[in-house]
């Protein structure tokens, strides 16, 4: 394809020598250019002969290519006819592919194969996955079909659940029965949400334990302790109550 640009000369201060024409103010010979309209700008300019049409400037043989508009970008594109369309400056075959709309990416499209749907810029088989509803976010979760999602993350109905953490106030997927605590899960019957005594911070620890500085202890026979030395908490030989 080619391309030979028009000066703005008006064609009436324009003489051409003899068998050439005239196209927007050049001449040309008819036996190897022709005079083209473009199909997006409406302007003449030359292509070759075989070159009958124009697209936004680039010609081509409509006998073998189209102009489409982009599903995308919405500018025009040269595809083979039987391609069919483009698709973010990707010509595409219609028959076998399509322009998908992101299901959570708003403006982005997913060239995929024809029944298959777009997530996140890439192409999944509606047929396995599913893009649901996320318990914590306003957009869906790609997880297998039959699965829920919960922050982000796809869990099996079955056997897990979208816990609420108070703490933390988000949701973690936890075993059935399980309590979250600062996004750690725990069984509520063996373990507790501890209150850290050094960093004031939710930990998990066995049911009446304490927690020091990040470590779990039994305070009948431990206390919680400042050493001087170390600089630090430490667990002592607890003293009697």
């Amino acid at each position: 394809m080619s391309v030979s640009s028009a000066p703005t000369a008006s064609e009436n201060t324009v003489t051409c020598e003899g068998g050439q024409d005239l196209c927007n103010g050049v001449c040309y010979n008819p036996l190897i250019q022709k005079c083209v309209t473009d199909q997006i700008t409406g302007e003449q300019l030359l292509c070759r002969a075989r070159e009958s049409a124009s697209c936004s400037g680039e010609c081509f043989d409509p006998t073998r290519y189209k102009c489409f508009i982009d599903i995308v970008t919405e500018e025009s594109n040269v595809c083979m006819i039987t391609q069919g369309g483009s698709c973010n400056g990707r010509c595409f075959n219609s028959l076998t592919h399509e322009c998908i709309p992101d299901a959570v990416l708003d403006g982005v499209y997913s060239f995929c194969k024809r029944g298959m749907k777009g997530y996140m810029g890439e192409c999944y088989d509606p047929g396995y996955y599913a893009c649901v509803e996320d318990a914590m976010s306003e957009k869906c979760t790609l997880c297998k079909i039959g699965e829920k999602a919960c922050n982000g993350e796809c869990y099996n109905t079955n056997r897990y659940g979208c816990t609420y953490d108070h703490i933390s106030d988000t949701t973690t997927v936890c075993r059935a029965r399980e309590e979250s605590c600062n996004g750690v899960c725990y069984s509520p019957t063996t373990h507790s949400c501890a209150v850290d005594y050094v960093t004031g911070e939710q930990v998990v620890c066995k049911t009446k334990e304490g927690s020091c500085d990040g470590m779990c202890y039994n305070p009948l026979r431990s206390d919680c302790t400042f050493s001087e030395e170390k600089g630090r908490y430490i667990l002592t030989i607890a003293t009697p109550k």
